[in-house]
């Protein structure tokens, strides 16, 4: 005959059991670093490019990236550069503490208002164009004089000392811009205000 009392513990034991392999089997599928949907095996490659580099790096893989994997945006604030991925992921790389970058766009005939660069869709008027540029403090230090070719997207990167305020020029094609940028926490990473004339 079944006894009912003798077999209280038992059933205790058993409810514990089953209760504890529901949190498992709950806890490991849940484990997706954070994401409520699995990182593609293509977005995972894509990740572990982004380990362990520095913000340089992280720029010039920005800037590679924008034709190899259009779908991934990124673009650079004065503290970081900034990836995000089609499930909603970002992943940002901190700047230089004593650096930050300024992606500049002089212009001809045409340009458009940025504030802030996206290295995966701005796109400028001067392509693949020798610039020379000289970028000089408030204090009157040179820390740019050099000649740059612009790449297919019309911008080029000035990677400048932090919290300053700089006079730029920008001499191409027997014209010449020159303006101020600045390198604040709160200042443009984008600049398309030069106008060679």
């Amino acid at each position: 005959m079944f006894n009912q009392r003798k077999n209280i513990p038992w059933i205790i034991m058993l409810t514990i059991s089953m209760t504890l392999m529901s949190g498992l089997v709950f806890a490991q599928h849940n484990h997706d670093y954070g994401t409520t949907s699995p990182v593609s095996g293509q977005d995972q490659k894509l990740l572990d490019e982004l380990k362990g580099i520095d913000g340089k790096q992280a720029m010039e893989l920005a800037n590679k990236w924008r034709q190899r994997n259009p779908d991934i945006t990124s673009f650079v604030t004065p503290d970081a550069v900034n990836f995000k991925f089609k499930d909603g992921k970002t992943i940002s790389v901190p700047l230089p503490d004593d650096q930050m970058v300024v992606s500049i766009a002089p212009y001809i005939n045409t340009t458009h208002k940025c504030a802030t660069h996206y290295m995966s869709k701005c796109d400028a008027e001067l392509k693949n164009v020798p610039l020379k540029v000289l970028a000089i403090t408030a204090e009157g230090k040179t820390v740019i004089d050099k000649t740059f070719k612009t790449p297919s997207t019309g911008f080029f990167d000035l990677w400048l000392p932090r919290d300053q305020e700089i006079i730029i020029s920008v001499s191409a094609r027997g014209k010449k811009a020159t303006g101020k940028i600045y390198t604040y926490r709160n200042s443009k990473t984008c600049d398309t205000t030069l106008k060679l004339e």
